[in-house]
């Protein structure tokens, strides 16, 4: 089973971007999936949900979605602390996990790591980076 760590810019994605974060991950990853999403990237949605503008608008959509999510993947809930992107970092650095991320600061942190990633390569195809 192949676990992908996913932050609140890939979420976000679904709504700002038209990406299908499903097909694209079923087209990308042969075999089972579990999406790993931490309490704090969780916290910032409903922080974003709460605010005004297009973010907010793509936050509520995914809290409003995830329930899609959960029929299509295994999802795990892993409680954090501090920064999501250091906490992030200091996840995939401990376990065997992809990231899926947008964030170009996170991607280039973990590409020095050798952090496996998943991000867009175009507005509507995920890919490995």
């Amino acid at each position: 089973m192949k676990k992908i760590l996913v932050d609140t810019n890939f979420l976000l994605m679904q709504f700002e971007d038209g990406i299908d974060i499903r097909a694209n991950l079923q087209r990308i990853v042969h075999g089972p999936i579990t999406l790993v999403i931490s309490t704090g990237t969780q916290d910032e949605l409903r922080t974003l949900a709460g605010r005004n503008g297009k973010r907010a608008v793509a936050a509520r959509f995914v809290l409003q979605n995830f329930g899609k999510l959960v029929e299509a993947f295994a999802v795990e809930t892993v409680p954090s602390k501090g920064p999501v992107d250091d906490w992030i970092i200091k996840y995939a650095r401990e376990n065997e996990v992809t990231v899926a991320t947008n964030d170009i600061p996170l991607r280039s942190r973990l590409r020095g790591l050798g952090v496996p990633l998943i991000a867009s390569k175009s507005r509507a195809k995920l890919d490995f980076v």
